[in-house]
């Protein structure tokens, strides 16, 4: 009888053991106006999530990357899941740069977004969500299709540059209403089109679409009444006409 305690009492222990196991927190290692930057971060895969425990919810502002020379803050998300953000479901202010990222699931309640020097070519954006993201940095990834895109409905600012795209239709950018500046430069941009019906964007101040490969730009049928500046420069453009009143009444600079 005897033993037969000890042995009880042993695996007790060990299933102890276990359950604190399976709970890892995740810290901030660096507090800096209001943005919590977090410490070392290793998800290789949607599974790493299970057990992971982020900072309360003081943080509405969160960095994982590299931010600071002083500090290895130095993070790997090879998978942004929709499991992963609920972990971190309160933050509406999320930047993740430099994190070798492959794939992404947009977060449906955070407001800015940065996930800039990724590699990142699969954007998981779910059309019976809707979405409350006004600002998005996507620069400097592997993207080669924007066409789920329109569902971010509520975006003012869009950058993605330095990404691997070929053509656009802008009638994408029509379903976004408050679209305000639109970032295009330096990906492989050889056209440029507006679908087949009018594309109607009443706040757009701003588009670059600079050192893409664009020999000419079809702008018939684009009505941007707020437009001010537009960037070409690094295009071999032979041909463009932008003479309608009607369709850019405010455009000042045009950058060849």
């Amino acid at each position: 009888m005897a033993n037969y305690g000890v042995l009880t009492l042993m695996i007790v222990g060990s299933l102890c053991v276990f359950v604190h196991a399976r709970y890892s927190h995740v810290a901030c290692q660096v507090v800096e106006n209001k943005w919590c930057t977090v410490q070392r971060l290793r998800i290789t895969a949607r599974t790493d999530v299970r057990g992971l425990v982020f900072p309360d919810d003081r943080y509405e502002k969160i960095r994982i990357g590299q931010f600071y020379d002083f500090v290895n803050t130095d993070s790997t998300i090879v998978i942004f899941s929709g499991e992963l953000f609920y972990r971190m479901r309160r933050v509406r202010y999320l930047q993740m740069n430099g994190v070798r990222m492959v794939g992404l699931d947009v977060p449906d309640t955070v407001l800015e977004l940065d996930v800039a020097n990724n590699w990142l070519s699969r954007v998981y954006i779910d059309p019976e969500k809707s979405y409350a993201l006004r600002k998005l940095i996507m620069r400097n990834n592997l993207l080669t299709t924007i066409t789920s895109f329109k569902y971010l409905n509520m975006l003012e600012e869009l950058d993605l540059s330095e990404n691997m795209l070929h053509t656009v239709n802008f009638d994408v950018f029509s379903f976004m209403p408050y679209i305000r500046t639109i970032d295009l430069a330096r990906n492989r941009i050889f056209s440029a089109t507006a679908g087949n019906g009018v594309i109607s964007l009443g706040y757009l101040e701003e588009a670059n679409l600079a050192e893409n490969q664009l020999t000419k730009l079809d702008v018939g049928v684009w009505l941007f009444p707020s437009l001010s500046m537009l960037n070409l420069t690094g295009n071999p453009i032979k041909r463009l006409n932008l003479s309608s009143q009607q369709s850019f009444p405010r455009l000042k600079s045009v950058l060849l």
